[in-house]
This record gives C-alpha cells, sequence and structure tokens, in this order.
C-alpha cells in the first residue's frame, strides 16, 4: 500500500465516523469538492465510494452545480472596497489584551 493510499484509507475511516458531525454546509461542500475531483479525472476506492454514497445520502437539496458556481463568482468577482468598520465584536479588546502580554 502507498503512502497515498494510506492517507486516503485514513481520511475515509474519519468521514465514515464523523458524517454526523458535519452540517448540512459542509456535507455538501464536500460533495462539491469530490464532484471537481471526480471531473479532473481522480478514481475512487470502493471504501471511499462507499463512505461518499453515505454522505450523499445524509445530505439533502444537494447541488454541486450551484456550490461550484458560486465559488467561481467568489474566485472571480471583484473585491469591494469598503472602510474598516473596526474590529468584530470584542476582537478588539482581545487584540490589545494580547499586545500588552
Amino acid at each position: 500500500m502507498t503512502d497515498d493510499q494510506d492517507e486516503a484509507g485514513s481520511k475515509t475511516h474519519w468521514l465514515i465516523q464523523h458524517i454526523a458531525e458535519l452540517d448540512e454546509g459542509e456535507r455538501a461542500l464536500l460533495l462539491a469538492m469530490v464532484a471537481l475531483d471526480k471531473e479532473a479525472g481522480r478514481t475512487f476506492t470502493e471504501q471511499e465510494r462507499a463512505a461518499l454514497d453515505k454522505l450523499a445520502a445524509e445530505t439533502h437539496d444537494f447541488s454541486a452545480v450551484e456550490i461550484q458556481d458560486a465559488v467561481q463568482k467568489m474566485v472571480e468577482g471583484k473585491a469591494k472596497r469598503q472602510p474598516a468598520k473596526g474590529w468584530p465584536s470584542g476582537l478588539g479588546r482581545k487584540a490589545e489584551q494580547a499586545k500588552k502580554k
């Protein structure tokens, strides 16, 4: 077994054990990434396919195309220049405290 196969096996095992811990968005994003891998020519082992089938069965209203389109729009979109509005709630205080240490 190669290192790549061993790593894929451990990731697949983790996925099988922790699918329930992923929220709907995380499951959908993972499936979209897998769809991209598949389009790029990656092949999956039987164990990986079984884990992905289980993941797909537990993911409702999933559309890899919608997620891919949204990611492409974000990547290709122009950044909006907006003035900084300060630190998010409480974060500025924590940054100041960290500087004092």
